[in-house]
């Protein structure tokens, strides 16, 4: 495409876009980018040397305008429900390419039914969820089966991801996402369904659980043998396990039809890690019971960071997130890690936004239409994201 802009960053004022403004800014690739934004004193005001586009997320022809002059687009602006959708329309209509940091389910389910296939047809790659949402899950997924197939010379049919160490801080941003998701569940039955439909993102969601394994979201304690390691749910696996279960369907179900993938979050397999799996299970529930009831859930939102919070510098240096993946097939097992020392929702997520939308605007690509950061740019991804300091590889 010859157009003026390699890639434009929306919401570079905000909390995870500074990160992202300042990780782009020290690419040695040189790209042509540009900020976007409404406020052109805040945009001016982060001291970036590279054009300034002033522009409502919510204005759809000044959006046009923007998306027409540029390969890519990376956005931080959330609750994305409220505030992307023109921005991906755009995309989708002009063959722009788009990444997000979205983990709001029923917003990609919205998108996917209005836009995947006019993306397909302009050459558009929409790729969702290009965070610790979720391409410690997609992307470890990936390469984990490209791991175990190395080495047993067919794919697994189970893969168990297990988020275990972890440390970092969470933003405003964040947790109004995921309060905008649970009010519309709250609101509308459709939603809701689609949100209890383990695969609610597969191109016919009600055929892909009809046809596939029954799988459903963990809801109780467990237990690893492989690791020897208790288990309990993972909050992020609603929309974590769809993204996976896309992948799987969008690529013609490479693993086999009777695939399954599961996510949960680990704890030590001893006494006290029994005991703090019991306190994450009671914990869970309470968030649960909170955000199902509004008047609960207006009390948290005025408790909880603001959108543009987010943790410390210090918070965010000393961060560090660890994904074990348990690929099996009959007797073959292969233990897997994906793994990074820095902040999972800020240090690592701004390498993996940044990365993103850098193989969006300058490497070949997967095919076109709303895709997962595993389809859309699968191996040139993950090569980028080594290169970073992430780890992916074999245990042992």
């Amino acid at each position: 495409m010859s157009r003026d802009f390699d890639l434009v960053l929306f919401g570079a004022t905000g909390f995870t876009g500074k990160l992202v403004a300042e990780y782009l800014s020290k690419s040695k690739e040189a790209p042509r980018w540009a900020i976007a934004g409404r406020n052109q004193a805040k945009l001016e005001a982060l001291g970036l040397d590279v054009p300034i586009l002033v522009v409502d997320a919510l204005d759809r022809a000044q959006v046009d305008a923007v998306v027409t002059r540029t390969k890519a687009v990376c956005t931080t602006v959330g609750p994305y429900a409220k505030y992307g959708s023109e921005l991906v329309a755009a995309c989708a209509a002009a063959g722009t390419h788009y990444c997000d940091l979205t983990g709001e389910p029923q917003w990609m389910r919205r998108m996917i039914d209005l836009h995947h296939e006019r993306a397909r047809q302009t050459g558009a790659r929409i790729v969702h969820t290009c965070g610790f949402d979720s391409i410690p899950s997609d992307v470890g997924t990936f390469a984990a089966q490209q791991a175990f197939k190395a080495k047993f010379g067919r794919y697994a049919s189970k893969v168990t991801a297990l988020f275990g160490e972890m440390s970092g801080g969470i933003s405003g941003g964040t947790i109004a996402s995921a309060m905008e998701t649970a009010r519309e569940a709250g609101k509308d039955i459709a939603v809701r369904k689609n949100l209890g439909n383990p695969y609610g993102l597969d191109p016919d969601p009600e055929a892909s659980k009809a046809a596939r394994p029954r799988v459903r979201d963990e809801a109780s304690i467990g237990w690893e043998p492989h690791l020897k390691m208790f288990t309990v749910p993972f909050v992020m696996a609603q929309i974590n396990t769809r993204v996976v279960r896309r992948a799987q369907a969008l690529t013609g179900s490479p693993w086999g039809e009777d695939f399954v993938y599961r996510e949960v979050m680990s704890a030590p397999g001893k006494p006290a890690g029994l005991a703090r799996a019991i306190g994450t299970m009671g914990f869970l529930g309470g968030v649960a019971f909170a955000m199902k009831r509004p008047r609960l859930r207006a009390l948290i939102a005025k408790r909880v960071p603001q959108p543009g919070d987010g943790p410390s510098q210090h918070a965010r240096d000393h961060g560090h997130w660890k994904v074990r993946f348990v690929a099996e097939h009959g007797q073959d097992v292969l233990i897997y890690t994906a793994a990074d020392r820095a902040d999972p929702g800020y240090g690592s997520t701004a390498k993996m936004l940044g990365e993103s939308a850098l193989c969006l605007a300058l490497d070949p690509l997967g095919p076109p239409g709303i895709s997962t950061p595993s389809v859309a740019m699968g191996q040139r991804l993950l090569d980028r994201l080594r290169r970073t300091g992430l780890t992916f590889e074999a245990a042992g």
